[in-house]
């Protein structure tokens, strides 16, 4: 009977003072004990022939709850088994693939079983681990001939890595010239919900023959489902092997012809070197296959070379995926709340639910950190939901306690909508809380548009009778269809932060905001504008129509109990924020020449201007980022930067200022291009006659006073417009819907 003593060695591991333990050192078989402490199962011991066949320390695995996901992604549901019975404390047996530290890759058996205290409880589990791989490479080896694809006619992964092992022991190539390649080609995995199966056929062949054409003769290619390939090549460095790389990118873009489209296929690899990575196929493989996953979060057609910091990378996503899993059994997660505020209005509208992971060991886990990681493992359904479930709740606490509830927005991601239980899971939530579905807004983004299932269809159907509202998250970071905008019961687009971020100084940004803009009120949807940080940011997207903002600028995620203060509060945006009318005149003036600045501030302070100064373009730029003004008045000739040029830059930056150029010099191509491009509204001559200095300034105000007054009549007959729009919109969706259900047989 094996005792457990309750003291500790340096290593963590329990001090083995029974001789029972004496026993399990000297087994052949893997022995491993578990803790079933808050069914974390972290490692209490491992034998010495445990720690031979991971090749782990006892240091390293001491611990540890991460020891059982050393596999592959297609051992998943052999680990699915195994978490199940852990958690009903239920014996098991499975086969499973287990990568040692080194990543060569073995196969073992693995026994689990239960073991119970004196009280009937089960306090700890033994595993019993066995060595099985030489059994399943005899299994490999006797079917060979299946390993050969019908469809491509080339042999799978398992094949390609016993013949690469042969080529690596008869072979004298010169080290470093051997690389193993991982492909995967993107449209592949699309296809399959958009093709029939003949056309799926043909794009697979036509790409293995394609992959074929750019092979020497001795190098070997594989094929292992549907755009997973690997090859063995031979390259003199590495910057030959990523030009082979490339000339097979070249070669699988060009278009495929089907029945009715033209396919242009894109794919990224992964590359492994011989010997420095690893000296047996598997493993290269293994490490050719973690470089091609770092190349697919990077981007389409991307190239990756594997290095040693992808295992510490792997390592510590497999240690905060089986930690993830206990954060919300362990009360780790919190909802944090963001206001959105409206640009005309000034007030908070709604609000957004951001999940936060807040680790004892750890601290902050950022979203984008683990999100991903829940989407890849499957717990993004359980978080997800336990989100809408704390909103919910929250929403129901704030109304008993009588505040001015606001709609909640909730991000939902593509992997969710795939649950055909999703729409009737939320609802159940909502029904539960007594909350009012209008009050919940979905922010999702292309991806569920882009799969476009019968599932994720019907789910938005769903739930946008049921009163949810919708929003297009992250819009104009993807292929941002508008098709999809006519498609799907939207009501809301959302600009994504990183075209925010610069809009001030990349006129690119802020053409792509206007445009995104424009075609939004057009459609009858409004805008909100994520990641609002400045003042000038808020000005520019309240100038140009947008409709609402969210941002540090107002507000940071904060607890609910924070936010509920918010709302108490009646906090609203500034005035100066926005285009309200302010009620005196600001003049800004730039001259490099300080005796001309002051001249000009004595004649026009009996004007009643706010007078503004700066000795050159850069400090002209700055006051503009920081004051609202009406007219610049700007010297032509100053050091560093004209003053065409820094008006030209403030016509961009903030194009509701009227500018005038006043100059000694008549550089009369540079000042002709500018007024006609729109960058100058004057232009006046030194030295100045007073009365029409005065004068010009003064129509130049009213020329502001006026645009001004035009921007408030469009914004009303613009807020008008959208409503209405928005209305007709949402009118038509339901009549489309309703012909669409009731025309069904």
């Amino acid at each position: 009977m094996i005792r457990f003593a309750e003291s500790l060695n340096e290593t963590g591991f329990r001090i083995k003072q029974d001789i029972s333990y004496m026993a399990l050192d000297v087994s052949h078989c893997g022995v491993l004990i578990l803790s079933n402490v808050a069914e974390n199962y972290r490692v209490l011991y491992a034998n010495t022939a445990f720690l031979s066949m991971t090749g782990y320390t006892e240091v390293e695995l001491a611990g540890r709850i991460d020891w059982y996901v050393q596999g592959d992604a297609g051992d998943e549901p052999q680990r699915k088994k195994l978490r199940a019975a852990l958690s009903a404390a239920q014996p098991i047996s499975i086969e499973m693939r287990n990568y040692r530290k080194d990543g060569s890759l073995r196969w073992c058996e693995l026994g689990i079983t239960p073991f119970r205290n004196h009280e009937g409880y089960v306090s700890h589990f033994i595993g019993m681990l066995s060595d099985i791989t030489t059994r399943k490479n005899d299994e490999e080896l006797s079917s060979q001939p299946s390993r050969h694809a019908s469809l491509t006619g080339l042999t799978d992964h398992l094949g390609f890595c016993d013949t690469l092992d042969k080529t690596i022991l008869a072979s004298t190539f010169s080290p470093g010239t051997l690389y193993v390649a991982a492909i995967d080609i993107d449209q592949h995995q699309h296809a399959s919900g958009s093709m029939d199966g003949h056309s799926q056929n043909f794009l697979v062949q036509v790409a293995a023959e394609r992959l074929g054409t750019c092979l020497q003769t001795d190098e070997i290619l594989s094929h292992d489902g549907n755009g997973s390939y690997a090859f063995m090549l031979r390259a003199d460095s590495r910057s030959d092997a990523v030009m082979r790389c490339q000339a097979i990118q070249r070669s699988l873009a060009q278009a495929i012809p089907l029945a009715d489209q033209h396919i242009h296929l894109t794919c990224a690899f992964g590359l492994a070197r011989f010997p420095d990575d690893s000296r047996t196929a598997r493993s290269l493989l293994h490490c050719a296959g973690m470089a091609l996953s770092h190349a697919r979060e990077t981007s389409r057609n991307t190239i990756l070379f594997y290095f040693e910091a992808m295992s510490v990378r792997l390592h510590e996503e497999i240690t905060l995926e089986s930690a993830l899993r206990n954060a919300m059994l362990n009360s780790e997660l919190e909802v944090h709340y963001q206001a959105q505020v409206n640009l005309q209005t000034r007030q908070v509208i709604g609000v957004e639910a951001l999940a936060r992971w807040n680790h004892p060991e750890l601290g902050q886990i950022a979203p984008d950190r683990f999100i991903p990681l829940a989407e890849k493992n499957g717990l993004i359904d359980d978080i997800g939901l336990w989100v809408i479930e704390q909103v919910c709740t929250d929403m129901a606490a704030w109304r008993e306690d009588g505040l001015p509830v606001v709609p909640v927005a909730v991000n939902v991601s593509a992997a969710q909508f795939r649950n055909p239980l999703l729409g009737d899971q939320i609802m159940m939530l909502l029904n539960v809380s007594g909350c009012d579905p209008s009050m919940l807004t979905l922010e999702i983004t292309e991806a569920v548009l882009m799969d476009d299932t019968n599932t994720a269809r019907a789910t938005l159907n769903q739930l946008h009778h049921a009163g949810i509202g919708f929003s297009l998250d992250d819009f104009g970071t993807g292929y941002s269809s508008i098709s999809y905008l006519k498609r799907f019961p939207f009501k809301k687009v959302i600009i994504d932060r990183s075209f925010v971020k610069d809009l001030v100084d990349n006129s690119d940004d802020a053409a792509i905001i206007k445009a995104i803009i424009s075609m939004a009120h057009t459609l009858g949807l409004r805008v909100l504008a994520e990641g609002v940080e400045t003042e000038e940011q808020c000005r520019f997207l309240s100038h140009n129509l947008c409709d609402e903002m969210q941002g540090f600028l107002f507000s940071k995620p904060v607890a609910s109990s924070a936010f509920v203060e918010l709302l108490q509060a009646g906090t609203t945006l500034p005035p100066s924020l926005l285009t309200a009318k302010k009620a005196r005149r600001t003049l800004l003036l730039v001259d490099d020449e300080v005796n001309i600045v002051a001249s000009l501030k004595r004649l026009l302070r009996r004007d009643d201007l706010h007078i503004l100064t700066a000795h050159s373009g850069a400090e002209g730029l700055a006051l503009l980022a920081q004051h609202p003004v009406d007219v610049i008045l700007s010297d032509q000739r100053m050091p560093g930067m004209t003053g065409v040029e820094f008006l030209s830059i403030a016509k961009t930056r903030f194009p509701e200022t009227v500018r005038i150029v006043l100059s000694g010099y008549t550089e009369l191509q540079s000042v002709t291009d500018a007024v006609n491009e729109g960058d100058i509204y004057k232009f006046l001559t030194k030295p100045w006659d007073d009365t029409k200095l005065r004068g010009h300034i003064d129509e130049a105000f009213q020329r502001k006073e006026l645009a001004d007054e035009n921007h408030r009549l469009t914004r009303a007959v613009y807020a008008t417009n959208l409503e209405l729009a928005g209305a007709i919109r949402q009118l038509k969706y339901q009549q489309q819907h309703h012909h669409h259900v009731g025309s069904q047989p």
